[in-house]
């Protein structure tokens, strides 16, 4: 097998350098010390006067039908003060044919049928206990491919064949282009279910005591889409709905949308007429969180005998659950991403939500995309093999490139593509292991993009931002963008610091309150730096500029000369003559206008498709098979990402190392093992996820490409690494068998079925 063309020592190619004080540089998290003294809020410390505290009766079973609910005893229980039962909820509904509480039918372990709020949890979990729910089993739908046969129970009236949504996209005549192949591959692969596993446990504490007002304490990535759910469900206006997110104990894709929770708990507050706090018990937490389902991929691709990619094919079966909430949204994200990395020249898409008698399914960290990605890559690698040539050399071949549109006219004017993928096979030292290593050690490469942002998925993408400059020449920073940890509100204090010329430890960053924020769509899809860095930008510019005007007059030069840098103004080449910025901020407020130095900013991708800019990104990982138990040891991962600019490296790399791990966790390790639909290991003791002494060493490379469009050239890294990480660990644990383990995770009893096999 030929060596791939890597070249070694590759320079970054020449780009447009700005001459940056603080973007650029390495900053410590703003709000650092509070987390690690553990002085930081979540929504799980808040404690109201006279709070209560809530239990959800759910079902036992995966269908069944209700025959009766009798609630007197607990209604008699001492320190009770509220109970709930479908009568209660019947105008409420969650997602697509979703009741809050169902009047006739549950259709999955864990359904919700009532609830109670009482004066302590014992009290509330003792009266749950004591609600008597009578029920009629009915046939069990299991098996997502089992579901789509005409002689399956149809679980829901408008969902024939039980598909509850189905998405198709054909680009170019794939028929005619897989005519022209000489090489066609076809593949299946499979991702099993999992759980998010936040640090922070799904809580809520809902206040509806007063008529027509909610406010409720959650973690969220999305306060703004919460609050239009709660809003809708309550049929009240969104304004009269008041989201307090406080700090977010992790997100990893999974708190996009309201769940049944949110809206059981501020039905028993409004009932009672006192706060409720409604909170998962371990177990439960599996069930509240709407995790990753099992999915089917089944993958077909084409190419020309000199190894030039041509063609790509994807049939997706996504086992949704008992019902859609807004799982459609897997379909149009994994769809996007069969043209993303290769400028092919026909694709074929068709993505399935096939409803099942289990739990409601979402996604895991990954956003689906991550998934399909294990499927793809795998896919990838092996028809590169099948035609002889080196997965480096086939992806360098194929790779897209700067000023490349997609199928769908989603333009990259910035790509870091192939840089990625030269640098880090020249780092791992791809040319002398590839094909050498011994047996049972293995190395693969896995490639991947993700957008900063997703136009096109909501009316609009807008982002906005609010700074308020103080008399002694700090500033206040408002947005709307949650941080689950993935310091997103330090990377606004150095943006706006870059603009001001003053540090980012002289802003305090504010947020997470609807009251006050300004409009932020959320921290989901990788909009974060894109989108509220541009708004935050914008903001800080309208600040500056309004000072500019006070410092123009005192320097008697044209404000289009000055510099903010250093804590200081001055016209352009004549530092001698700084004055500070602080000063600067005074004589503005004490001038006869008295002007109150505030700043606004907003930010909506104008593009009518796609998105503005794309990440790209490139791992190699190293393992060890054990032959004799199937256990997989990731030994080193090289991992590039070009993010444009790195607004902050330390922050790049430390994000680089926790999608590493959390890739890693999946592919080896994560599973929901169901049962009859119940999940059969919900406790962290049971559902397996890696130790910190086993995460691998990291060599991290950042490309910069800096993006026309980005603040300050910037670009996403909230999910762009994950999407590599898990092919590249699978590719290498085929290279150290030499055969593909095609279901996820690879378990050590699927990886000794392949040794065997």
């Amino acid at each position: 097998m030929a060596k791939a063309k890597i070249k070694n020592n590759v320079p970054t190619k020449s780009r447009t350098k700005e001459d940056l004080a603080v973007v650029g540089k390495n900053w410590s998290r703003l709000d650092g010390a509070d987390k690690v003294s553990g002085r930081s809020i979540f929504a799980d410390d808040v404690r109201l006067p006279g709070m209560l505290f809530a239990k959800v009766v759910r079902s036992p079973y995966p269908h069944a039908r209700i025959i009766s609910i009798d609630t007197s005893e607990a209604e008699a229980l001492p320190g009770v003060k509220a109970v709930i039962t479908p009568e209660d909820a019947k105008d409420i509904w969650i997602g697509i044919s979703q009741p809050l509480l169902p009047t006739e039918n549950v259709t999955h372990v864990g359904h919700e049928v009532a609830a109670v709020a009482a004066m302590s949890e014992e009290i509330a979990a003792q009266a749950a206990a004591l609600i008597k729910v009578e029920y009629e089993r009915l046939p069990e739908l299991l098996d997502v491919e089992k579901a789509l046969k005409e002689d399956a129970p149809q679980l829901h009236e408008k969902a024939a064949l039980n598909i509850g949504w189905q998405q198709e996209e054909e680009h170019g005549d794939p028929d005619a282009v897989f005519a022209e192949c000489d090489v066609i591959r076809e593949d299946t692969y499979i991702t099993n279910p999992s759980h998010n596993c936040y640090a922070e446990y799904h809580v809520c504490v809902a206040d509806f005591t007063k008529p027509g007002k909610l406010k409720m304490w959650t973690p969220t990535q999305t306060a703004h889409l919460f609050q239009q759910s709660l809003a809708a469900g309550f049929k009240l206006p969104a304004s009269d709905v008041r989201l307090l997110t406080l700090n977010t104990g992790g997100g990893f894709t999974g708190r996009t949308s309201t769940r049944p929770h949110h809206f059981l708990a501020a039905l028993l507050s409004r009932k009672a007429g006192k706060p409720v706090r409604l909170r998962a018990a371990g177990d439960e937490e599996f069930i509240m969180c709407r995790a990753g389902g099992k999915v089917i991929y089944k993958l077909r691709s084409g190419a020309s005998k000199d190894g030039k990619l041509k063609v790509i094919e994807a049939d997706l079966l996504f086992d949704t659950g008992a019902y859609i909430e807004s799982q459609m949204i897997v379909t149009l994200l994994t769809s996007k991403y069969i043209h993303a990395l290769y400028p092919i020249e026909a694709s074929r898409y068709r993505g399935r939500l096939v409803h099942t008698n289990h739990l409601p399914y979402y996604f895991h960290h990954g956003g689906g995309i991550a998934q399909f990605q294990f499927a793809l890559g795998q896919h990838v690698d092996a028809l590169a093999r099948e035609m002889g040539m080196d997965p480096v050399e086939f992806n360098l071949l194929n790779a897209v490139e700067e000023g490349h549109t997609t199928m769908e006219g989603a333009h990259y004017a910035s790509c870091g593509l192939k840089e990625c993928i030269e640098k880090t096979a020249a780092m791992a030292g791809w040319n002398d292991k590839y094909g050498k290593l011994p047996k049972f050690k293995g190395i693969g490469i896995g490639i991947g993009a993700m957008a900063s942002g997703a136009k096109g998925l909501y009316k609009h993408d807008t982002s906005a931002a609010f700074v308020k400059v103080t008399e002694d020449g700090k500033a206040s920073l408002f947005v709307g963008l949650p941080d689950m940890g993935q310091s997103s509100h330090t990377t606004m204090a150095i943006i706006c610091a870059e603009v001001l010329g003053i540090l980012p430890t002289d802003i305090t960053v504010i947020s997470g309150d609807t009251d006050t924020d300004p409009l932020d769509i959320g921290a989901f899809t990788q909009r974060g730096t894109f989108n509220t860095g541009n708004a935050t930008k914008n903001a800080a510019i309208d600040a500056r500029d309004q000072l500019a005007k006070t410092a123009a007059n005192i320097l008697e030069v044209d404000e289009a000369q000055l510099v903010f840098r250093d804590g200081k103004v001055y016209p352009e080449g004549q530092e001698d003559k700084a004055i500070a910025f602080a000063k600067v901020v005074y004589k503005t407020l004490h001038s006869r206008e008295g002007r109150f130095v505030m700043g606004r900013g907003f930010y909506n991708s104008p593009l009518e498709k796609g998105t503005m800019a794309y990440s790209f990104g490139a791992q190699i990982a190293e393992v060890t098979v054990d032959p004799g138990t199937g256990v997989v040891t990731v030994d080193k991962m090289t991992a590039s990402h070009d993010v444009g600019r790195a607004i902050n490296p330390r922050v790049v790399e430390g994000q680089i190392d926790g999608q590493i791990f959390s890739g890693m966790s999946q592919v080896l390790y994560e599973e929901t093992l169901m049962e009859d639909g119940q999940v059969m290991n919900p406790s962290r003791l049971d559902y397996k996820m890696p130790r910190a002494f086993e995460m691998p060493e990291v060599d991290h490379i950042i490309v910069e490409s800096i993006d026309p469009n980005g603040p300050f050239g910037a670009k996403e890294v909230g999910e762009g690494p994950i999407v590599c990480t898990m092919q590249a660990i699978a590719n290498a644990v085929t290279n150290a068998i030499g055969d593909q383990v095609t279901e996820m995770p690879l378990a050590p009893w699927r990886v000794i079925r392949a040794i065997k096999d």
